[in-house]
């Protein structure tokens, strides 16, 4: 039972992104392939009901941040998304910045949500486990000095 309190903790910690899941799961002594995995999940989870929300949910961001903060941003972002795409965003933004981020700026941003959920999910598994397994030895070797 205690095992299983670790991996919803990590799953939860997971849910609120993946820079936070990952250090639960290795303070809780999880191998990486775990603390990855639950972490994983519990953020593609929680992006997966943002994502459903849909309209509704893209309208609240356009009423929080307003369409002017984000016209200003724009062409940024577009010029960075005609180098690299789609995949590019959900890839490597979701790492650098986080899957929520990513998931606000595509939803907001892109007309081809489908194919960037996928890539956004993609990125969330990839980050998660490169990530969990590099982590993991520099903990070990922190550790050791101490």
């Amino acid at each position: 039972m205690e095992e299983l309190g670790k991996y919803l903790a990590v799953y939860l910690a997971g849910a609120t992104g993946i820079y936070k899941g990952i250090p639960v799961g290795i303070a809780f002594g999880l191998s990486p392939f775990l603390s990855a995995s639950f972490t994983a999940l519990g953020s593609i989870s929680s992006v997966v009901i943002l994502y459903l929300a849909g309209a509704p949910f893209r309208q609240w961001l356009m009423k929080k941040y307003g369409s002017k903060s984000i016209d200003g941003k724009q062409q940024k972002f577009t010029n960075w998304l005609d180098k690299y795409g789609v995949p590019g965003l959900g890839l490597m933004v979701t790492g650098l910045l986080g899957p929520f981020i990513s998931l606000i700026m595509g939803m907001t941003l892109l007309k081809e949500t489908g194919k960037f959920l996928f890539y956004l999910i993609l990125g969330i598994i990839l980050w998660s486990f490169a990530i969990a397994y590099v982590a993991d030895p520099l903990v070990d070797l922190i550790k050791s000095f101490f």
